[in-house]
C-alpha cells in the first residue's frame, strides 16, 4: 500500500520541510509539498523575501488550489510548526486552512512540535484530533478508519 502525505509549513520553514521530505520518500511514502515550496526547491533559494509579494492574489489563489487538492487526495498532512519570530510551535493563517481541509476530508494530522495550551488556535487542534509527533518521523502511523 502507497501511503500519501502533504508537508504543510510556514514559508520560513521550507528548508526543513525539504529535508523532512527527503526522509518520508526514503521511508516510502509518496510526498507532496505547497506549491511554493516546490518553486523555492527548483530554484534552491529558500529566503522568503524573494517569494513574498511577488504573485498576485489570483496567482496564489491557484497555488492555494493546487494545494487543497493534493491534501485531498493524501491519507494524511503533517505540519510542520516551528518557532517564528517568538511564537512557538507557530502555524499561520494559510497552514491553518490546510489543516481544517484535511479535517474536512478525514484525514490523519500530524503536528510536528507540541502545541502549547496558549495558542489560540489549541481548541480546534484538539477538536480536530491531530496527533504531535516531537519530531519523530515514526510515530506517523495511519488510521485505519479513513
Amino acid at each position: 500500500m502507497t501511503k500519501s502525505i502533504f508537508l504543510c509549513a510556514s514559508m520560513d520553514f521550507y528548508r526543513e520541510l525539504v529535508a523532512i521530505e527527503a526522509k518520508l520518500i526514503k521511508k516510502g511514502w509518496t510526498v507532496f509539498i505547497p506549491q511554493s515550496a516546490k518553486i523555492m526547491k527548483a530554484q534552491n533559494d529558500f529566503e522568503v523575501s524573494h517569494f513574498k509579494g511577488v504573485m498576485s492574489y489570483a496567482e496564489r489563489a491557484v497555488l492555494i488550489h493546487r494545494n487543497f487538492d493534493e491534501i485531498t487526495s493524501c491519507d494524511a498532512i503533517l505540519v510542520i510548526n516551528n518557532e517564528k519570530r517568538g511564537v512557538p510551535a507557530y502555524i499561520g493563517p494559510n497552514v491553518l486552512m490546510e489543516i481544517g481541509v484535511a479535517f474536512a476530508h478525514h484525514k490523519s494530522i500530524y503536528i510536528w512540535n507540541h502545541v502549547p495550551d496558549t495558542a489560540s488556535y489549541k481548541e480546534e487542534l484538539n477538536c480536530f484530533d491531530v496527533t504531535e509527533i516531537n519530531q519523530d518521523l515514526s510515530k506517523i502511523i495511519l488510521k485505519l478508519t479513513q
